[in-house]
């Protein structure tokens, strides 16, 4: 609407202007392409009285001067040229063809009653098509933003317009043909499209395409600009150095990288554990260990316009197998089975063998194997038929690194009628081993009791061998200031047991005259003992009654209740430590046993000196 009322107000103006007299509106200058075509625009008017000879008899000639020939006649249909305008309507718009470069061309209004010589315009004609022009000429927006770019084009040659191009592919451009002041042609493409960060960088640009009328083609000069996008960091990802796979605990480098416009300010690192996001440093580069239990790494880049995280990154690292502690074997009445679960990288290989025979899938032996997320699974199932009342299974993992191995033992529990048999012998053993025992601890005990003999002799001084038997019921104890050794003689005397020897001198029962006859034997028999050797040993015997224990007199005639005393020389130096020992073992076979009171008793006291 508003281009209307332009238009018509330019009309108006110019019928004004032109009222009254004679005048054209003519452009100064056109230029146009070599073998191509010019459309004049061309405009007249004249007197009043003579706007009634505007008839069908007009024709419009376009002349090189006023006085020489006609280049164009409107009337001669052969010439080069075509008129387009209506001159009724004074309209004396023109294309000719075949123009000569830098000619002034008049133009000649012939009608019947009517005839001028109007302004001519100057025609330039160029080798190489005009330059288009790009509004605006700098492109420098925010992504997102709408961005609408005009591309406009001269168009001398009405039949001929020029065809706009926009590269890159930003869409479809939208053309028009518009008129400019001076009545002349211009094409225009107009191209929207939105600002992406992708566009930055870009050379934006619009290239025109003149045909020419022989059906060649010429392009123009191409109209460009380069786009200035700014956009929060872009395409952020995480590089591995070394790329390929690590071994465990070695050094690896992390580089982010990311597009943004303006350039990235921050670098963070993060470690992503089960949805938990750890922070792990800033910068660009993080330098680490590779480790198997790494969470899948991620970096953040940010500029002032935002941020943007890469995906997560995780690193080759390869290690040694492991066996893991799930690995198991169950066995039941008919048959065993077993899995061994197994990480590694690479990957490990799972093989069985069975008492260290290698095993593999057959009609004896199931075996199968699966990865499930990074574990290495292998199950193996075994008949009765392959065991033993003894075997071992192994699983064996490997890779390029090392192995692992688990093992599992197995022993056959034996049946009901096996246990009947085997039971008794257990327990049998169980009471022979017993027996050792204690056979072993008399001998030490033996042993110790001869260590204490050789002791006393080796010190020179007298010494007293004492044991101790439980008495019988309502029986006393030895008197232990004498400390002496007391035997049941009722045991002794039985048939088989060595008895001690007695003299038939009766002597005093008391435990005085005893010692006093001890005594007087000792030093009489110390003569003897000087003569010989120095290891001779005496012993002295004492035997009393009961009733002499318990504190009886001494006068008791009773012959089973008589005392005795026998002095012994004993040769060979330590008989008298074996004789000890002997009586010692007699001691330990004296078994107590329950007695009456008033049963008749013998104990002996033995004591030793040098």
């Amino acid at each position: 609407m508003a281009a209307a009322l332009t238009l018509l107000l330019i009309g108006c103006l110019l019928q004004g202007a032109l009222c009254g007299k004679f005048g054209s509106i003519i452009p100064k200058t056109i230029e146009f392409l070599k073998g191509s075509c010019v459309t004049i625009p061309c405009s007249f008017d004249v007197k009043d009285q003579f706007n009634v000879k505007l008839d069908n008899t007009c024709k419009a000639l376009w002349k090189e001067s006023t006085t020489g020939p006609a280049v164009f006649d409107s009337s001669n249909p052969q010439q080069k040229g075509q008129l387009i305008g209506n001159l009724t309507k004074k309209d004396c718009t023109t294309t000719l063809n075949d123009m000569q470069n830098n000619k002034l061309y008049l133009f000649r209004l012939d009608c019947f009653g009517v005839k001028f010589n109007f302004d001519g315009v100057k025609i330039s004609v160029t080798d190489d098509p005009p330059r288009p022009t790009l509004t605006p000429p700098t492109l420098k927006v925010k992504e997102g933003t709408s961005v609408s770019l005009n591309c406009s084009a001269p168009a001398p040659c009405l039949s001929l317009p020029p065809n706009l191009t926009w590269s890159p592919g930003l869409g479809e451009g939208q053309e028009t043909l518009q008129e400019n002041q001076n009545k002349t042609k211009v094409k225009i493409s107009v191209l929207n499209f939105k600002a992406s960060h992708l566009h930055h960088g870009q050379e934006i640009s619009c290239t025109a395409v003149y045909r020419k009328q022989d059906g060649s083609t010429e392009s123009s000069v191409n109209i460009s600009l380069t786009a200035d996008i700014t956009y929060s960091p872009k395409g952020t990802t995480v590089s591995v150095s070394p790329s390929g796979p690590v071994q465990e605990d070695k050094n690896v480098t992390l580089t982010c990288s990311a597009n943004a416009n303006p350039a990235v300010k921050n670098y963070t690192w993060y470690r992503a554990d089960g949805g938990q996001e750890t922070f792990m440093g800033t910068g660009r580069v993080l330098n680490i260990k590779a480790s198997r239990k790494r969470a899948p790494i991620f970096c953040k880049a940010e500029n002032e316009l935002g941020s943007f995280q890469s995906s997560t990154r995780q690193i080759d690292v390869h290690y040694a197998p492991q066996i893991m502690s799930s690995s198991d074997c169950t066995k039941t009445a008919n048959q065993v089975n077993c899995s061994c679960e197994s990480t590694g990288n690479p990957p490990p290989t799972l093989q069985w063998s069975l008492d260290g025979l290698a095993v593999n899938h057959s009609e004896e032996f199931a075996v199968s194997y699966e990865h499930r997320n990074g574990t290495g699974v292998s199950l193996i199932t075994m008949s009765q038929a392959q065991w033993k009342d003894h075997f071992t299974v192994l699983c064996r993992s490997s890779n390029s690194l090392g192995s692992a191995s688990q093992r599992f033992i197995f022993y056959s529990l034996p049946t009901s009628a096996e246990s009947q048999v085997i039971l008794p012998i257990f327990i049998a053993t169980i009471v022979v081993f017993l027996v050792l025992v204690c056979a072993l601890l008399f001998v030490i005990r033996a042993q110790r009791t001869q260590h204490n003999l050789l002791k006393s002799q080796g010190s020179g001084n007298a010494s007293t061998v004492a044991m101790s038997q439980h008495l019988p019921s309502g029986e006393e104890e030895p008197n232990k200031t004498n400390e002496g050794i007391y035997a049941n003689t009722t045991e002794l005397k039985k048939p088989g047991v060595t008895q001690p020897a007695t003299i038939s001198e009766p002597i005093s029962t008391n435990l005085q005259s005893s010692s006093r006859n001890n005594t007087e034997d000792a030093s009489t028999s110390s003569e003897k003992k000087n003569e010989e050797s120095k290891d001779v040993i005496y012993t002295s015997v004492t035997w009393r009654s009961k009733g002499e224990k318990e504190g009886g007199s001494s006068g008791d005639t009773n012959q089973s209740r008589r005392s005795y005393l026998e002095e012994k020389r004993l040769e060979g130096g330590l008989n008298f430590v074996s004789n000890a020992v002997e009586m010692l073992n007699l001691y330990d076979e004296v078994k107590p046993r329950n007695m009456k009171k008033d049963s008749e008793c013998e104990y002996a006291q033995v004591k030793f000196r040098d």
